[in-house]
């Protein structure tokens, strides 16, 4: 076991990289709380990758980590919608993207209905409600699949954190009355809004669908406070794709962004976030 002083320029993955011992096995045995969070001057030991039976680590057990300080943060539910640790993966990986989406359904709680006892782990860290609630379903550190992008292994689901908006996104007149728009259950039966309320849907045309459900001014709010907390934390950049590239597939340019993207930048099947999301409602 080797002691180690963090010096500055550190992370906690460098210093797993540089003495080639797995990220958890320090964040465990130092009683980590916040890989996020070290500072210059701080004392780690380091496991070390030994067969040797005095080498052996027993990480000291300790007590569940608190919530996160949200002092500077928006108000984050972590209680509500908890998904349990076989729902996702455990593994805490570095994070340089956050991809919006939204769950083509009316609420947080119909979205972590439908994951929860998914077995390919399929999931985000966050879901927001139209009424500005943040709900966190584990932590941002770890990873599950949301992308679906296929032949990439996980790639980007692992280095970036999903956010899911409660929309219920693409909407289509009704077939026996064209002032009524419908969402899609039901083979799109599903009654949504009137034409004449249009506070509850944007005309635009997009990948064939020519109406989009509105967000409300606290989602979008909400959406804005959670992705600038988020870039802080992770040190993720404050930026967004061009406006000529916002609604675009383009996995070479994508393949390489850092910063914040939307579902359908890595899936030319998907219309989410869609031309209904405002993006200078970020504010970044």
């Amino acid at each position: 076991m080797l002691d180690y002083t963090i010096r500055s320029g550190d992370t906690l993955s460098k210093i797993a990289k540089r003495f080639n011992v797995g990220l958890d096995a320090i964040v465990r045995f130092n009683g980590i709380r916040n890989p996020d969070r070290i500072r210059v001057g701080q004392k780690l030991k380091i496991p070390e990758a030994t067969t040797d039976a005095m080498d052996a680590v027993v990480p000291p057990v300790a007590p569940p980590p608190p919530a996160p300080d949200d002092l500077d943060g928006p108000p984050i539910n972590r209680t509500k919608f908890v998904l349990p640790p076989k729902e996702y993966i455990g593994e805490v990986k570095e994070k340089d993207l956050i991809v919006l989406h939204f769950t083509a359904g009316s609420s947080a709680r119909s979205a972590f209905d439908t994951w929860k006892n998914n077995p390919v782990r399929v999931a985000t860290c966050y879901t927001v409600d139209p009424d500005g609630s943040i709900y966190e379903l584990f932590d941002p550190a770890h990873w599950a699949f949301h992308l679906g992008v296929k032949g990439s292994n996980g790639k980007h689901d692992k280095r970036s954190i999903g956010i899911e908006m409660a929309n219920v996104g693409p909407l289509k007149p009704d077939a026996n009355n064209l002032d009524r728009l419908n969402w899609w259950p039901g083979d799109w039966g599903t009654r949504w809004c009137h034409r004449d309320e249009t506070s509850k849907y944007v005309p635009a045309s997009y990948r064939g669908i020519d109406f989009f459900a509105a967000f409300p001014d606290e989602q979008l709010d909400a959406v804005g406070q959670l992705v600038r907390h988020l870039c802080e934390r992770f040190e993720i950049p404050r930026k967004i794709p061009p406006k000529t590239r916002r609604d675009k597939f383009d996995m070479p340019r994508f393949n390489k962004f850092k910063g914040v993207a939307s579902h359908q930048n890595f899936r030319k099947d998907k219309w989410d976030v869609g031309p209904a999301f405002d993006w200078d409602r970020l504010v970044l």
